[in-house]
């Protein structure tokens, strides 16, 4: 190889290279897809959260229904699948708004009003037919059974438990790494920017080279992306969790298994683009031979 003494900075250029892509590309997985609400509307749909978890509601309230006396459709007819799947994909979205800081709180919500309306219609009718006193003690219990199905209904809203993070004080701690997200990824940019400007330098009299460093260091960083997704997918290492909630298992597994899916497909990508950069490399060095023939 001519000009010998650029080969060690090309080497420690490339291996620079190599991580730079990497952190290129996990801000760019974590920013968009792990915090984009699409990525949760997307997943709810495809794993159909709002069905399941509505079938855990209809199973609830009409066990609940033996217990109180109060027939589930009084609920379910109240709080529709519609109502669930609006409050899941309202939730998810004020929860990463939270997360990138364009909201200062997050608290989790739910389309309730019919519902109390209905549970309060229906107990008061109760009431008049039996002759109770709707006093302090018939409030207290009209406000009791509303809070209790609210409360059931608000963590089958939530199947990323970002309410659960939120109330372990992790939701906070994560907002705060969030916070560097951009700026690193900034800092990844720059410094990938800085070190190709570098390489096209130190191989300006040999240009073909130029495509063999950068082809190396995109198949490189490649091959280290996709190894750890490549092992997930393989064995379906997420099918294993032991979550036994149909729910959280599909809504845990499904943004676990799209967060694979999509590195490793980017992994893909510029491991091809590593390759391509090497083959453009033989090919100009064949053409640069039978130019000196």
């Amino acid at each position: 190889m001519k000009h010998v003494k650029w080969y060690i900075p090309n080497v420690l250029l490339t291996f620079l290279l190599v991580f730079l892509i990497i952190g290129c590309e996990a801000t760019m997985l974590a920013g968009r897809v792990g915090l984009n609400p699409r990525t949760y509307g997307y997943i709810t749909e495809q794993q159909q959260l709002d069905a399941k978890g509505y079938e855990t509601l209809t199973s609830y309230f009409r066990t609940r229904s033996n217990s109180t006396g109060i027939p589930e459709t009084e609920f379910l007819d109240a709080y529709t699948q519609e109502f669930l799947r609006a409050d899941i994909l309202a939730n998810s979205r004020s929860a990463i708004r939270y997360l990138t800081g364009e909201q200062e709180s997050f608290t989790p919500e739910i389309t309730s009003d019919a519902l109390k309306s209905s549970v309060r219609t229906f107990l008061e009718t109760y009431a008049d037919e039996n002759g109770y006193e709707k006093d302090d003690v018939f409030e207290t219990k009209v406000q009791s059974v509303i809070a209790e199905a609210e409360a059931k209904i608000l963590s089958v809203a939530d199947p990323f438990k970002f309410c659960t993070i939120q109330q372990n004080g992790w939701l906070t701690a994560i907002r705060r790494y969030v916070g560097y997200l951009n700026p690193a990824a900034a800092v990844c940019i720059a410094l990938s920017a800085v070190t190709l400007a570098l390489l096209v330098l130190c191989n300006r009299k040999q240009e073909e080279h130029l495509c063999y460093w950068i082809g190396l260091a995109a198949l490189t960083a490649g091959l280290l992306i996709a190894a750890p997704f490549a092992y997930l997918t393989a064995t379906d290492y997420f099918s294993g969790f032991a979550v036994k909630d149909p729910q959280i298992f599909a809504a845990v597994v499904g943004l676990l298994q799209l967060m694979t899916s999509r590195g490793l497909t980017m992994a893909v990508i510029t491991g091809l683009v590593g390759l391509i950069g090497i083959a453009g490399f033989i090919f100009l060095r064949e053409v640069q031979r039978e130019d000196e023939t």
